[in-house]
Formats: C-alpha cells, sequence, structure tokens
C-alpha cells in the first residue's frame, strides 16, 4: 500500500512540479484613478509595499499608473494588490499583470489553477500561450466603472460557464 501512494505521489508530482516551478507572475502595471499629488502616490505606494510578495513600486504621477515588481518564486495575490490601492483611498482603473507561461495550451472561455486561484480566459484567439505573456483581469476591483461596462455581457456569459469554483478571476489577453 505504501509503494502505492509513493507511485501515485511521484506520478503527480513529476506532471505538475514543472508547472508550478517554471509558472509565475512577474510584474503588474496598473492604472490608478484619483492620484493627483505627491502624496497621493506615495501613500498608494507605502499601501502596495507592506505585501510581502512585492519586490519594490514604481509610481507613475504624470500617467496615473504603477508598475509593480514581485518577489521571485513567491505567491502572489492579485486581490491583495488591487485591495491595497482602495485601502489607501484610491480606484484601480485597470490591472495588467505579467505571466510567464513557459507552454500551457488553453481553448478560449478555459478554466486553469495556478497557485491557490483559478483563472478563466475570456476573448482569447490564440489556442497556445508560450512565455511571458500580458493578462488583463476584469472584475469590478480591477477595471473603471466604464470599461466594467464594456465587459458586462460577457462575463455573464462566462459565468455560466466552465470554471466549477465560486471564486476566480476573469483574465484576457
Amino acid at each position: 500500500m505504501k509503494k502505492c501512494i509513493l507511485r501515485y505521489i511521484i506520478f503527480w508530482s513529476v506532471i505538475f512540479l514543472p508547472w508550478i516551478v517554471q509558472c509565475q507572475f512577474k510584474s503588474v502595471e496598473m492604472g490608478i484613478d484619483g492620484l493627483t499629488c505627491s502624496m497621493c502616490s506615495r501613500s498608494v505606494e507605502m499601501s502596495l509595499v507592506k505585501l510581502d510578495f512585492i519586490n519594490r513600486v514604481v509610481m507613475d504621477l504624470n500617467n496615473n499608473r504603477s508598475e509593480i515588481f514581485f518577489n521571485e518564486g513567491a505567491y502572489v495575490s492579485i486581490d491583495k494588490v488591487a485591495q491595497a490601492v482602495i485601502d489607501a483611498g484610491f480606484s484601480v482603473a485597470y490591472l495588467n499583470a505579467s505571466f510567464d507561461f513557459k507552454e500551457h495550451p488553453i481553448d478560449t472561455d478555459n478554466c486553469w489553477n495556478y497557485e491557490y486561484e483559478a483563472y478563466q480566459f475570456i476573448d482569447v484567439k490564440q489556442p497556445k500561450l508560450k512565455g511571458e505573456m500580458i493578462l488583463k483581469f476584469i472584475g469590478k476591483n480591477f477595471l473603471s466603472r466604464s470599461e466594467m461596462k464594456k465587459w458586462k455581457t460577457q462575463l455573464s456569459e462566462a459565468k455560466n460557464k466552465i470554471c466549477n469554483q465560486n471564486e476566480h478571476y476573469f483574465v484576457t489577453l
């Protein structure tokens, strides 16, 4: 019985370990609504830096955006990134994450898991993702209200599809 369990564990480790080790979030580019002064920018930066998986934050007050770089190999919570901006008193205009897929085939509106989160692709025409790609997060905490209106019908259609998890992210390329 022990040999059977050990074989089972080794088999699944060989299958999934390369995926876990190789794929990861690299950085996030985020638009922030409401930044008007350097103190506003500084409060958002300080709120983001408190997250343990963030390596550094580069704020651009002229374009109301920030670029966030993550610690290599760290678990990244996109929800916590968006919530840090909201906690600082501002809203997210857009959130685009750079994710390194080594080679992972997907279908349109397909669901996939990474670390502890589930992701569902919407409106993806590419049959195979490879290398570093930009994922645009779609949701009320990740887009401005006007942008959310554009995605409303696609989101309602996608919610009735494949993902069996209750909570998951909607992303597109």
